[in-house]
């Protein structure tokens, strides 16, 4: 094989990695689908193959590494509230326009993308295992918003929760879908997300958070527990099993998330 068969053949694998065909295991086994309390995980809209088509904001994108059937809710949501509906020509409540999203928890990147092609400049977030795939896909993005003649402002930073944010702050909006997945990953998501809000708010007046939550386990009342420290909640979408809340600061808990206390340990042995 010649060199230039070689690089063709390279590319083709960078275009269509081999396991982009697989998919994860088909149904959702959790707690709360084998006690009958779920009822919409595995509905018709549940996709576990890791290659996934959606058209966001307008504009038809590949997901190499796949979706949640979270982060396809939370776009859908913010394309009513921000997004521009051209058929129509009505426009959504509000603007994105110059805002700052940071992202948690990012995957491969539906949320954050679909926040830029919305108008916002957005950080999207996650542990370094998962940069290379979503590096992968915002790249392929940015291709295809350029040919519809779509801003996408993007950047990618590492971030391990529960770790400094200080190169994440400033911003106007937190988001993040499908977080919960373990009990001793609950309070340091909800640190970084406070911690990211509280800084915030020293520059900028309106601060809030978005997260899409599907309840998978019954210790999942921690998170909440949590959050109502710091936040008013209010659930600003309900579909099926999942919810999206939006938050606001209220700081009565002085803004401190602390490491794990007996608080975890009775949720813990709840479970």
């Amino acid at each position: 094989m010649s060199t230039a068969q070689e690089n063709d053949v390279a590319l083709q694998n960078d275009e269509n990695p081999e396991w982009a065909k697989k998919s994860l295991r088909k149904k959702c086994e959790c707690e709360l689908c084998k006690s009958g309390k779920a009822t919409s995980h595995n509905d018709d809209s549940h996709d576990q193959s890791l290659d996934q088509k959606i058209t966001v904001a307008g504009v038809d994108l590949r997901f190499v590494g796949g979706t949640t059937k979270c982060a396809r809710t939370m776009i859908r949501y913010f394309e009513k509230v921000f997004g521009h509906d051209q058929k129509n020509g009505s426009k959504g409540k509000r603007a994105l326009g110059g805002k700052k999203v940071v992202e948690v928890g990012s995957g491969t990147g539906l949320v954050g993308s679909c926040l830029a092609l919305l108008g916002a400049h957005v950080t999207l977030t996650d542990q370094s295992y998962v940069m290379e795939v979503l590096n992968f896909n915002l790249n392929k993005i940015g291709k295809s918003a350029a040919v519809a003649k779509k801003a996408f402002k993007v950047e990618t930073k590492e971030h391990v929760w529960g770790t400094d944010t200080k190169e994440l702050v400033p911003c106007d909006i937190v988001v993040g879908s499908d977080l919960i997945f373990a009990l001793e990953g609950i309070r340091p998501l909800v640190k970084s997300i406070t911690d990211m809000v509280r800084e915030s708010r020293k520059e900028k007046a309106d601060v809030e958070a978005y997260v899409a939550v599907i309840r998978r386990f019954e210790w999942e009342t921690l998170y909440f527990e949590l959050m109502d420290k710091n936040f008013d909640s209010e659930k600003v979408l309900e579909e099926g099993d999942i919810c999206i809340y939006r938050y606001k600061w209220h700081g009565k808990g002085g803004g401190i998330i602390n490491e794990k206390t007996t608080e975890d340990k009775t949720t813990e042995e709840g479970k």
